[in-house]
């Protein structure tokens, strides 16, 4: 029976990284430094390869990854500092550093979805990015990122 995407990450994703989840907490002073790890090499066989746009304060960059079973995306992904957008396959990921940015800055400032979206437009216009469309609900702009390169 196939799992659905919000099963994957609780019963599958979401339990396997929290260890390694800590780990990179502490190895990172809190997502300051960069860790370098190394991950095991598999004899699987199952290497599939995969491309992620991975987001963080400064760029978005394209990422190539060879995921398989011994080394799944979450896992890989989590040390080099990101967390994906879904938890099988994901074609985004985003910084810790700035999930626990905009982790702090939802705990401090009121309600205002509008004004958290227009800046964040404005921020990614600054970095040279463009909204194509229009999104006034920022559940959208989370989950379907509209923007592109000018």
């Amino acid at each position: 029976k196939k799992m659905k995407q919000w099963q994957q990450w609780l019963h599958t994703v979401i339990p396997s990284l929290l260890q390694p989840y800590l780990a990179y907490r502490r190895l990172s002073n809190h997502f300051w430094n960069p860790v370098d790890y190394e991950l095991p090499m598999c004899g699987c066989h199952q290497t599939r390869k995969l491309r992620v746009i991975c987001i963080d304060f400064n760029a978005l960059q394209s990422v190539d990854l060879a995921v398989c079973p011994c080394a799944p995306a979450a896992l890989q992904f989590l040390w080099m500092g990101y967390f994906p957008c879904a938890p099988l396959g994901p074609t985004l990921a985003v910084s810790l550093q700035l999930l626990s940015f905009v982790r702090q800055l939802f705990m401090c400032i009121p309600p205002n979805t509008s004004a958290w979206c227009e800046s964040l437009e404005a921020y990614l216009a600054a970095m040279g990015y463009k909204v194509d469309t229009k999104v006034w609900n920022c559940h959208v702009l989370y989950h379907y990122p509209i923007f592109s390169t000018s």
